[in-house]
């Protein structure tokens, strides 16, 4: 093993370390959520999580297996570093800017089928957390390595997604095949999110260069989601980045 190899293992081995004490810690609290049906928003707490083991860890978050109010759930605890750098955009903390937007698609009408359910988030000094559906699945893009080609029919929901979202003012959904999990539903097999932690583009130029272009129409709110489309199949990309510590 290289001197590199072995520090990138040790700081693995480290973040999953903190992702577990973390989880555990958060045994018991109670995650914060808009009632079903509320029409003014303001957040209620729900019933004490119950984390349980480990399930993935990806760039941004480590997710475990867990309950509330009796039900299965997902528990994604964020890494250090994706809330400190979220914080320098924003003023709502990762999980509660997670939870927001993942409750904003799932409640477009004709969205609700391909998002999972938001259940809570939990922001606390040193853990921030967003509690979902547990959803049973695998990503797109090991649906089509493990197949040898692309689960059929799936890719028209996805374009359907986008069409519909951004009818209801909602981009950049940062969709690539690692984001986008292949599920049974009714007999045939669609595609559900389950990652919204991403600022919009339009509200986040990366660049200068970006937001010059945003301002002279060369670009627009849904500029990034069809470059996504079109570079959908492209997995090259997502071999680097599963290199670089992602899940498939």
């Amino acid at each position: 093993m290289t001197r590199a190899g072995g520090c990138r293992e040790r700081a693995e081995t480290g973040d999953r370390a903190w992702a577990d004490e973390r989880a555990g810690r958060l045994a018991g609290v109670r995650p914060l959520a808009v009632p079903a049906g509320s029409a003014t928003g303001v957040l209620e707490e729900r019933g004490p999580i119950e984390p349980g083991p480990r399930l993935a860890r990806g760039l941004v978050t480590t997710v475990y297996r867990a309950r509330l109010d009796g039900r299965p759930a997902a528990l994604k605890v964020f890494r250090p570093r994706s809330v400190a750098r979220h914080a320098d955009r924003s003023e709502l903390d990762i999980a509660e800017f997670e939870y927001r937007r993942n409750l904003a698609f799932h409640l477009v009408p004709g969205l609700t089928r391909y998002i999972a359910e938001p259940l809570g988030f939990i922001s606390l000094p040193g853990v921030s957390a967003v509690v979902q559906e547990l959803l049973a699945g695998e990503s797109y893009y090991a649906a089509t390595r493990r197949r040898g080609s692309p689960p059929p029919g799936v890719f028209p929901h996805i374009e359907r997604i986008v069409e519909r979202a951004h009818a209801a003012g909602l981009y950049d959904l940062d969709l690539h095949a690692l984001n986008v999990l292949v599920v049974e539903d009714g007999g045939e097999e669609i595609p559900r999110l389950f990652d919204f932690n991403r600022i919009p583009f339009h509200e986040w130029p990366r660049n200068p260069l970006e937001s010059l272009a945003l301002a002279l129409g060369i670009l627009d709110r849904g500029s990034r989601d069809r470059r996504k489309l079109r570079q959908f199949h492209d997995f090259d990309r997502l071999d680097d980045r599963i290199a670089d510590g992602g899940t498939p």
